[in-house]
């Protein structure tokens, strides 16, 4: 069997240039879910990514800036961040009389 090679999909795909600099993240619907800009802090070039509104974090890179947006897109549909193991400690009405 011949090795296949396909082209993968990457948030790059998604990124739409309206104005110079700065990428829009665009959904399979045509919404916007996200931004990223590009930034020059004395000789350094790096990229803001935001998600709805919220810094997401700086990169060096406009492809780890695009991935860290489209990561923040795809936890946004799902129940939300682990909140830990709930406490199984006994309470006051599980306590019975002469047990």
């Amino acid at each position: 069997m011949p090795l296949e090679h396909r082209p993968r999909w990457h948030p790059f795909l998604a990124a739409d240039e309206r104005e110079p600099g700065v990428w829009t993240l665009v959904d399979s619907l045509g919404r916007d879910y996200g931004r990223v800009r590009i930034v020059r802090i004395a000789d350094e070039v790096g990229y803001v990514s935001e998600f709805d509104g919220q810094l997401v974090g700086r990169y060096r890179t406009l492809r780890a800036a695009l991935e860290a947006v489209h990561l923040a897109f795809v936890r946004s549909h799902g129940p939300g961040p682990f909140q830990g193991y709930p406490k199984f400690e006994p309470h006051a009405w599980d306590a019975r009389e002469g047990t």
